[in-house]
């Protein structure tokens, strides 16, 4: 019922808007293919994707992907001097979006309840486990592309660095057997659209980014 959870940034009915359209069909060419290309990347492992896969993976009893995005906020803004104030209304931002990602990504597995790839094909071992919710989207990426957003605006100059970072977050989940690219595409593109909220709402707080 995460995804039925009030959010910062919006009200419910923008909750709902903010839900993507369906996944490819499971008995369809393109799911086909998404999945070919999961069962691909688990079965030609190579160390750098490996790598990435553990990097990313932020399970249980870790500090999760969204304390990942606040791990990398915080080394980009203890460089900037920032007072108290600045840095809780930085981070405000940044976890409020973050928390509306989680609630629209987990409405969204719940509408579609889209099966793993493990789960279309047996044959794909995933590198990390299994999550026991929905595919569709991918987690990972919606929180990947909310933060991206919100640090892109508040430190522009480092754009390129976090959406390289969100890029590389989303695919670890494809490397990992755990998602197909259309879930990581439009999570990526979900949490884009939820990042914004959360920068047009710094711009009517009085403090500039």
């Amino acid at each position: 019922m995460f995804g039925k959870v009030k959010t910062f940034l919006f009200d419910s009915l923008t909750a709902l808007s903010l839900r993507p359209g369906p996944p490819p069909p499971v008995s369809s060419e393109k799911m086909k293919t998404e999945v070919e290309e999961v069962l691909n990347y688990t079965k030609n492992d190579t160390r750098d994707h490996y790598r990435i896969v553990h990097f990313w993976a932020d399970g249980v009893a870790t500090y999760t992907p969204a304390g990942h995005w606040d791990a990398i906020a915080s080394e980009d803004f203890i460089t900037k001097n920032y007072s108290e104030v600045r840095w809780a209304r930085n981070m405000a931002l940044l976890n409020m979006a973050l928390m509306d990602a989680a609630i629209v990504c987990w409405d969204t597995k719940n509408y579609y309840y889209n099966p793993r790839p493990c789960q279309l094909n047996p044959a794909i071992k995933t590198l990390t486990g299994v999550p026991n919710f929905p595919s569709y989207i991918s987690g990972h990426s919606t929180f990947s592309g909310a933060a991206a957003a919100v640090l892109e605006y508040l430190l522009p100059e480092n754009a390129p660095k976090y959406n390289a970072l969100a890029t590389e977050a989303s695919n670890s989940r494809i490397y990992a057997g755990i998602h197909y690219r259309s879930d990581c595409v439009v999570g990526l593109q979900v949490g884009k659209n939820i990042g914004t909220y959360a920068a047009n709402r710094s711009k009517t707080d009085g403090a500039g980014n």
